[in-house]
């Protein structure tokens, strides 16, 4: 009875210990696989790339914008201040011009005996400074047969400068506008190239930036492995990608 009994009870502990050795091993199984996952890192250094196409049209819009966006701050005064220099130029440019046709124009109704109240075109102002009078005018195209060019002598065209030297230094001071006209090209030139440049160099630096960051990124691969079913050991791989 004692012997059947002891036999029992054995059996029921082999059953035991088998059920729980069949158990521990699922569980090891899925700790193993969980430990897996949770400890099998990939990760990459986290880089913040930038727009090329962003900083470029920034630029464009406003020279140094785009050089801001990717915290370049000398390029962004260097090419600020050339826009503000250059603008400031050209404002100055115009003030100055049309402070000299008002001179010029003023120094004709003052000498050139014409009347001040008739609204003149371009070639009238150019026309007085090469002619004492409208008579010479007229005389000079009909020599030269272009008839269309004359003048009809009425009151509204008429002109007579009281001194030929006063006509010469009316005609100096209209040239001079003119020239200082013809500078605004170089401030519209030097604000044009400005954006060009500044977009240009803001995506230069963006595809440059963005190299870079390619070029140092870093990576790491943690794995944690049982060497083998039977084992109690836990292997380790570390790998780092530079």
């Amino acid at each position: 009875m004692f012997k059947r009994i002891m036999n029992g009870m054995l059996n029921s502990m082999l059953a035991v210990l088998l059920i729980s050795t069949l158990l521990s091993a699922q569980n090891e199984s899925e700790t193993t696989t969980d430990l897996r996952q949770s400890i099998q890192l990939t990760s990459e250094q986290e880089v913040q790339t930038v727009s090329p196409g962003k900083a470029g049209l920034l630029s464009l819009i406003l020279p140094g914008a785009g050089e801001l966006y990717l915290g370049q701050r000398n390029f962004f005064t260097v090419f600020l201040s050339t826009e503000i220099v250059a603008w400031a130029a050209l404002i100055g440019n115009r003030l100055y011009y049309n402070h000299l046709v008002r001179e010029y124009k003023t120094y004709a109704r003052q000498h050139a005996g014409f009347d001040p109240t008739v609204p003149r075109d371009d070639r009238y102002w150019v026309d007085i400074g090469k002619y004492d009078d409208i008579y010479a005018f007229n005389d000079q195209r009909e020599r030269e047969r272009y008839f269309a060019d004359l003048y009809e002598v009425t009151p509204e065209n008429y002109w007579r400068w009281d001194q030929h030297e006063n006509r010469i230094k009316y005609d100096g001071k209209r040239i001079h506008a003119n020239d200082e006209d013809n500078q605004r090209v170089y401030f519209q030139l030097a604000i044009v190239l400005n954006h060009l440049v500044s977009g240009i160099n803001a995506l230069r630096l963006a595809r440059r930036h963005n190299k870079q960051l390619e070029e140092q990124k870093v990576g790491f691969r943690f794995d944690a492995y049982r060497e083998s079913k039977y084992s109690n050991y836990i292997g380790f791989n570390l790998n780092v990608q530079f």
